[in-house]
């Protein structure tokens, strides 16, 4: 549990960052993908956007995709 509150704080606090540096209004981005999604932090850091996020578990890191499909996000485990 712990894990997945420091990552989802993390998430948020970037996110801003990110969004600000990039310049662009809410509804220019549609489509994101987390190819490096631990525990989901990030798509839930965007759910106050209007856009759809696959997140994806890389097959070398510690499989956490049970953890996103239990906070409802979608997404596939991937060996690249």
């Amino acid at each position: 549990r712990n894990e997945f509150t420091s990552d989802t704080v993390f998430w948020q606090e970037q996110i801003g960052h990110y969004w600000r540096l990039m310049n662009i209004g809410e509804t220019e981005i549609r489509n994101v993908m987390d190819m490096n999604a631990y525990c989901g932090g990030f798509a839930v850091a965007l759910n106050k956007f209007p856009v759809w996020i696959l997140n994806v578990v890389p097959a070398s890191m510690k499989n956490t995709l049970s953890g996103i499909y239990a906070r409802g996000l979608i997404g596939i485990y991937h060996d690249w």
